[in-house]
């Protein structure tokens, strides 16, 4: 399995009685897109834990969805957003809200990630983006990204391979899915975007890349890619890579400033602690399952990458109102309605991606959850079976 931050386990030692009037609520039935094909009713994902991330992220995607003729109501269904908490700035979401959120731009503008990225100037990034843009030299912004970046991107990781006089960052998604997914390639695509937004902002509008990697297939508005990045693009390649020379980081930034770097560091170590301390076991053990691809760890599998044994991780869920077993019914639920509302894959392969023995089981699951039968789930005209 993947790795997970090891901070977790601190989460098993918190008291859970704010999360737990949430975790006891049965999941609701939320109206899904109001289009001129509608769909039934589906469960709202599963909130987990305090919502932490700001705003950006579902406010750029709602800005941009709404300039191409979607409403807020179709941009948010499924998400348990309401349109009114959009105009508040303090507003925080979940992660399982902004992945709902991009399932529903990725049907209705699959381009968008790399529009929406370019909105993420440091002052988007709030004290992350104020810590890089004061960091004193070049080691200290590496360290800065590499541990704080997570503050504002749940959703990917960086890691720098940096070698002569080469700058390589690798990009991957924290979510299970695969690089055929949708969801995989648009939260690379908002990465790498929001990352040259980011440097533009550090060393100026002539900070160039050399080449992009990426691990996916060339998408249909691949031709947009070089209108960004203006460098070598690289489909299907074994790592998602951004690469660009170090020289170009190589001068004096007016921005740099020591104190300032070391209170905005302060601030984000703050934010780091708050976001751990916050969060909940059930919460901890969903996000190594959104890193999890096809088999599905079991109860001990999870306590060990936890570092707690089974029986207090058992107890802690029951403290909250759910049960391991609950948690993955709802993960592998939300995973068949993404499958179902965004690929072309069948009952038989979506059962076999999720663990089912066949798709007559997948099917009784379902229905038992979504209170309808896959197929009113699949877009109109679509008729995969069996």
């Amino acid at each position: 399995m993947g790795n997970v931050h090891r901070s977790i386990p601190d989460i098993l030692q918190v008291s859970s009685g704010q999360v737990k009037r949430e975790m006891n609520q049965s999941v609701k039935v939320s109206q899904l897109l109001q289009d001129s094909s509608p769909s039934p009713a589906a469960p709202a994902p599963y909130s987990h834990g305090v919502r932490f991330y700001p705003a950006h992220l579902v406010v750029f995607l709602l800005n941009h969805l709404a300039a191409r003729g979607v409403a807020a109501q179709q941009a948010l269904a499924g998400s348990g957003i309401g349109e009114d908490e959009m105009r508040v700035a303090a507003t925080r979401f979940s992660v399982l809200q902004m992945v709902a959120v991009i399932r529903n731009a990725i049907r209705y503008a699959p381009d968008a990630a790399l529009q929406v990225g370019t909105c993420f100037n440091a002052s988007a990034c709030g004290i992350f983006g104020f810590a890089l843009l004061s960091s004193p030299n070049r080691r200290a912004l590496l360290q800065a990204i590499l541990k704080y970046d997570c503050l504002i991107d749940p959703l990917t990781s960086l890691r720098y391979a940096g070698k002569d006089c080469w700058a390589v960052w690798q990009i991957e998604p924290k979510l299970a899915c695969a690089p055929t997914d949708p969801l995989y390639r648009f939260v690379v695509e908002l990465k790498m975007s929001c990352f040259k937004s980011m440097v533009r902002d550090l060393y100026g509008d002539g900070f160039e890349f050399k080449s992009i990697r990426l691990r996916f297939a060339a998408p249909p508005h691949a031709a947009e890619y070089m209108a960004i990045f203006n460098c070598e693009i690289l489909f299907e390649q074994e790592r998602n890579e951004i690469v660009f020379s170090e020289m170009q980081t190589i001068k004096e930034r007016p921005e740099a400033d020591a104190i300032t770097h070391a209170m905005m560091l302060e601030l984000c170590e703050q934010s780091l602690q708050k976001m751990t301390r916050n969060a909940t076991a059930a919460g901890a053990v969903l996000m190594i399952l959104l890193g999890c691809s096809g088999v599905f760890p079991n109860i001990d599998e999870i306590a060990q990458e936890l570092a707690v044994n089974a029986r207090t991780l058992r107890r802690r869920l029951e403290a909250e109102g759910t049960t391991y077993s609950e948690i993955l019914s709802r993960h592998r639920m939300q995973l068949a309605l993404s499958y179902l509302r965004t690929s072309d894959l069948n009952n038989n392969e979506i059962a076999a991606r999720l663990g089912y023995s066949d798709a007559t089981n997948f099917r009784r699951a379902f229905v038992s959850w979504a209170g309808a039968p896959p197929s009113h789930f699949r877009p109109a005209g679509d008729l995969a079976g069996p």
